[in-house]
């Protein structure tokens, strides 16, 4: 599936942002902001369409 490793011994783990916790918190920071935004979007989509259904 694109890996060169052709065996399992001392295979580690590949993160990204591992060796950078500030690129983890902005990365965090990011999905939170895209999350919260859309539930915000969603909420306000719905009271107009209840509003609009009265």
């Amino acid at each position: 599936m694109g890996t060169s490793i052709t065996t399992w011994e001392n295979v580690s783990a590949y993160f990204t942002f591992a060796d950078s916790p500030m690129a983890l918190v902005l990365f965090s920071a990011g999905v939170t902001g895209i999350v919260v935004g859309l539930i915000r979007f969603i909420m306000k989509h719905e009271k107009e369409a209840f509003e609009n259904t009265k």
